[in-house]
């Protein structure tokens, strides 16, 4: 049985690293030959958040900063299922920094994607956690 991960039309802009990062996760699920019913994408919120959206996958939004807790949750509950945390920088390295590091300590296996593009991107340019020092956004 072959794996079909339809890709659904994105509202992202064109350029989109969030594209190709699709792109990679598409190829590298159907490479495995695991069935989109064995995987579930966990985001929060923002532009990156939204992969689950443009994938055939099982999927979960959780809250800003909160998409680790429900994915472990998923993970514990059904050990079979491969879980994929999709974030960006300021979703998981702001709201949800203390998350990630107790996961880290945890060791649970899960597979976790994070978009480091230095910005908050729903917010279109607000400075995240990432942002280098000097670069100039529109809150600095």
């Amino acid at each position: 049985m072959g794996c079909d991960y339809k890709l659904y039309e994105p509202a992202w802009c064109l350029g989109c690293g969030n594209l190709m990062i699709r792109t990679a996760l598409k190829q590298a699920l159907e490479e495995l030959k695991i069935q989109p019913y064995q995987v579930v994408i966990v985001s929060g919120i923002g532009e990156a958040a939204k992969m689950l959206h443009y994938i055939r996958a099982n999927g979960f939004n959780g809250l800003h900063g909160r998409a680790i807790p429900p994915t472990i949750g998923i993970k514990l509950v059904n050990r079979d299922l491969k879980v994929i945390v999709e974030s960006g920088d300021g979703d998981t390295y702001g709201q949800g920094g203390n998350h990630f590091i107790h996961t880290i300590r945890r060791n649970i296996d899960i597979a976790i994607l994070f978009i480091i593009n230095q910005i908050y991107g729903l917010t279109k340019g607000q400075a995240s956690p990432t942002t280098a020092m000097g670069q100039k956004n529109i809150t600095i």
